[in-house]
């Protein structure tokens, strides 16, 4: 009877470290599974990050070119603006040439004024 109960309990203890085994094993599987998981989530964020980096340079680039060519185009717009205030000036003094030479002489007067002070 002994002998027996020695038999049954070392089949028991070899139960108990199949069992163990087993939950080792089953535990080292479902890290394997988490790493991987991990992994997987990693490239994720990482591929997410390039497309949204991509997506905010497109959007600088496109800003900066829209707001040089709003510049060039007020640029373009005050220059016209000055080329049609010259014209209209050269006008009046072909017009008026004496009153011109005579607002001369005084600007020029003042300015030499104001330049002696």
């Amino acid at each position: 009877m002994a002998t027996a109960a020695k038999s049954t309990a070392t089949a028991r203890e070899a139960a108990a470290a199949d069992a163990a085994g087993a939950n080792a094993q089953d535990i080292e599987a479902e890290l394997a599974r988490v790493r991987e998981d991990i992994a997987a989530l990693a490239r994720s964020v990482q591929s997410f990050g390039s497309a949204k980096t991509s997506e905010v340079k497109a959007r600088a680039s496109k800003a900066g070119t829209d707001i040089a060519e709003a510049s060039q185009d007020a640029l373009d717009q005050v220059r016209r603006e000055f080329e049609d205030l010259e014209r209209q000036l050269q006008g009046q003094v072909r017009r008026h040439p004496l009153q011109a030479l005579g607002i001369a002489a005084g600007v020029g007067f003042l300015a030499a004024m104001l330049m002696r002070r």
